[in-house]
C-alpha cells in the first residue's frame, strides 16, 4: 500500500525500483522471487518473467554453497508456477502503469505465439539453473524435475489448448484457435518435449535419469505425441522403467484408437519385462502388463503374457482375472474354449466359475442400468 493512497492490487514500477536498493545478491534474489510470486497471483505474467529472470541471475551470482543451491531450487520451483499460469490463462499481460490512482487496464487478448515462446524460454532457463546446482544429489533431482515439468507443460499445451480449441470448434464456440496458431502450439510442445528428453538423458545418476525419461515418455503419450514417446521410451536402459513407460504409452494409444501402435508398445513392454532378472519384480510388472491388457480388452495378448510370471500361483490368479473379465464383456464362450484348450485340468473348474462370475456381474449391471434414472429426468 502507498502512504496516503488506495491499496495496490498489482506490483508497480516504483516498487521494482526499490528492489535495486538491495545490494546483497542473496537478499535481492529473495526479494525478486517473492515479487515474482505476487506478480503471478496478480496475473502480471510478463513482469513475473522479468523478475524471475533477474532473480535467476542473482542466484547464479551467489558463491557456490548451500544458499546458492537453495536459491536455484526456489527459482526452479517458481518456474513451474509461472508456466502453469501462462498456459492456464493462454495470454500474457504487461506491467501495470503507475498512473496515480490505479493501475492501467491490462490487455486481455490471446497471443498464442508469445505464450508458447514464454513457456519454452522459462523452462530452458530452469534447465540451466538445475545444471548449476553444486550439490550432485540436488542437481540430479532437479534436472529430473525440470525434465518432468517440461514434459508436463508440453502435454498441457496440447491437451488444454489445442484439444480445447478442437472441442470448441466442434461446438461452434468462439474459443476456436486459428489453424496456423494450432500448428505453432504443436511445434512448441514438440520442442519442449525434445528438450525434456535431452535433459533427462544427460542426468548422471541412473535412478533420476530413468524416472525422468519414463515421465517424459508418458507425457508424450498423454499429449498424443506417440512417435516421440516411443523413441524416448526406447532410450530407457532400465527394464522396469522402460516396461512401465511402454505400458502407459500403449494405454494412451488405445484411447486414441491406434491399435497397431498400441500392439507395438505392449510388445516392447513384454520384452522389457522378460529381461528383469528378479522374480518378484518381474511378477509385479507382469501383473501390471496383464491388468492393462485386460482393461484394453486384449484378452489374447493377456493370455500370451502369462509365461512371464515367475510362479504358477501368480499365473493362476491372472488366469482367473482374464476369465472373469472376458465373461463380463460378453466373451464367455471364447473364454470357456480357451480354458478347455489351454488351462491345466486342475485349474478348469475354478476358471469356469470365474467366467460365470463375470457373466452374472454383467447381468446385474444391466439390470441396474434399466432401473437407473439420470438426475434431472425425474
Amino acid at each position: 500500500m502507498q502512504e496516503g493512497g488506495p491499496p495496490r492490487a498489482q506490483v508497480t514500477p516504483s516498487f521494482l525500483e526499490s528492489i535495486k536498493l538491495i545490494t546483497s545478491s542473496y537478499d535481492r534474489c529473495r526479494a525478486l522471487m517473492q515479487t515474482t510470486r505476487e506478480a503471478i497471483l496478480s496475473n502480471q505474467l510478463v513482469l513475473a518473467h522479468r523478475t524471475l529472470e533477474e532473480a535467476s541471475q542473482a542466484a547464479l551470482a551467489e558463491p557456490p554453497g548451500l544458499p546458492h543451491d537453495q536459491l536455484l531450487i526456489e527459482a526452479i520451483t517458481i518456474t513451474g508456477l509461472l508456466t502453469d499460469a501462462v498456459i492456464r490463462e493462454g495470454r500474457v499481460q504487461t506491467v501495470a502503469a503507475d498512473d496515480g490512482d490505479r493501475p492501467a487496464a491490462l490487455p486481455r487478448s490471446r497471443d498464442p505465439r508469445q505464450m508458447a515462446q514464454l513457456v519454452v524460454l522459462e523452462w530452458k532457463r530452469a534447465g540451466v539453473l538445475a545444471d548449476s546446482i553444486t550439490n550432485p544429489t540436488y542437481r540430479n533431482e532437479f534436472e529430473a524435475r525440470v525434465a518432468e515439468g517440461m514434459s508436463r507443460d508440453s502435454s498441457k499445451i496440447i491437451g488444454e489448448v489445442v484439444r480445447r480449441s478442437e472441442a470448441a470448434a466442434a461446438l461452434g464456440e468462439s474459443e476456436k484457435i486459428d489453424a496456423r496458431n494450432v500448428k505453432f502450439y504443436e511445434q512448441s510442445a514438440g520442442s519442449l518435449l525434445e528438450e525434456a528428453a535431452r535433459i533427462a538423458t544427460a542426468i548422471e545418476r541412473p535412478i533420476w535419469r530413468f524416472a525422468a525419461l519414463e515421465r517424459v515418455a508418458i507425457s508424450a503419450g498423454e499429449s498424443r505425441q506417440f512417435a516421440m514417446g516411443m523413441d524416448i521410451a526406447s532410450r530407457i536402459n532400465n527394464a522396469e522403467a522402460r516396461a512401465q513407460a511402454f505400458v502407459l504409452l500403449a494405454e494412451s494409444e488405445t484411447r486414441a484408437n491406434r491399435a497397431e501402435e498400441a500392439s507395438e508398445s505392449y510388445s516392447q513392454a513384454a520384452e522389457a519385462i522378460a529381461r528383469v532378472e528378479q522374480g518378484g519384480l518381474r511378477g509385479v510388472l507382469t501383473g501390471y502388463l496383464v491388468d492393462s491388457l485386460i482393461t484394453s480388452g486384449r484378452f489374447e495378448d493377456a493370455r500370451a503374457s502369462l509365461v512371464l510370471y515367475p510362479t504358477e500361483g501368480e499365473k493362476f490368479v491372472a488366469m482367473g482375472a482374464i476369465a472373469e473379465s472376458q465373461g463380463r464383456r460378453g466373451g464367455a464362450d471364447r473364454a470357456r474354449e480357451w480354458i478347455a484348450r489351454e488351462a491345466p485340468p486342475s485349474y478348469r473348474s475354478a476358471l469356469y466359475r470365474r467366467v460365470n462370475d463375470g457373466v452374472l456381474e454383467s447381468v446385474g449391471n444391466e439390470r441396474q442400468n434399466q432401473y437407473y434414472t439420470p438426475p434431472g429426468a425425474r
